[in-house]
């Protein structure tokens, strides 16, 4: 089992991203955010490190692992701010044609769950469009709900992508990362907010395509603009 952690930690997490965020204030500067996000990055994967090695130490390892690709089918939400810097990343690593392959598989992937219910874009499986042979490829970048989605059970994770719609087939999850590493990314986003930026929550996908088909929308929300929509999380009623 997992141990229970101190109940205070979440608002500790969150002042700990919200100074993170201070400390890179943006000023229309893409370079700042990049170096904030770096570094809040950074400090989820310490965080994430040192709560795995507490898990193998106890007998129950983490089993999630750079190439395990079974969540990457699921609904996967990022922020704006973390979009964009991905968007970034993938502009400087990749060539045309590999951009264009990621638009349209994004294309799909956007086309099959936003017409459904926000519930049931929850129970659906389908490739990230950002998964290319099993692999992530913008892992050094991918975002906060990428990092802390550890499990410790690859057979778990299996059932979901195999019966997205069955409300036994549960990921085992970790449940202290989940939120240390949420709180984090929150806090950070509050600061960005306090500079007048707007960040919001959507499906990688949905985001993804407003930023490729339209790459102008990069500048716009350094300047204040919402540049994609918000997930209905309120409409949920049965995940």
């Amino acid at each position: 089992m997992e141990k229970p952690e101190p109940q205070n930690f979440e608002p500790i997490f969150f002042t700990d991203g919200n100074r993170l965020g201070k400390a890179h204030p943006i000023k229309n500067e893409l370079s700042n955010l990049k170096a904030g996000l770096r570094e809040l990055y950074h400090n989820i994967d310490l965080l994430i490190d040192a709560f795995s090695q507490r898990c193998e130490s106890e007998k129950k390892p983490v089993h999630c692992h750079m190439g395990c690709h079974w969540c990457c089918n699921q609904a996967v939400f990022a922020s704006t701010h973390e979009m964009i810097v991905l968007v970034d990343y993938l502009k400087k690593h990749y060539a045309k044609d590999r951009m264009e392959a990621v638009k349209e598989k994004a294309k799909e992937k956007e086309k099959r769950l936003s017409p459904l219910k926000p519930s049931e874009a929850l129970k659906t499986s389908h490739p990230c469009p950002l998964l290319h042979k099993g692999r992530c490829m913008v892992y050094p970048v991918r975002p906060t709900a990428c990092r802390i989605y550890l499990s410790s059970s690859k057979d778990s994770c299996i059932a979901k992508y195999e019966r997205p719609k069955d409300p036994k087939a549960v990921p085992a999850l970790f449940d202290f990362p989940l939120k240390a590493g949420r709180r984090l990314n929150q806090g950070f986003a509050q600061a960005l907010r306090e500079q007048g930026l707007i960040i919001e929550e959507n499906r990688i996908e949905h985001i993804l395509l407003k930023l490729l088909e339209s790459p102008q929308k990069t500048n716009d929300w350094l300047e204040g603009a919402a540049i994609h929509d918000r997930f209905p999380f309120d409409e949920i009623s049965t995940i």
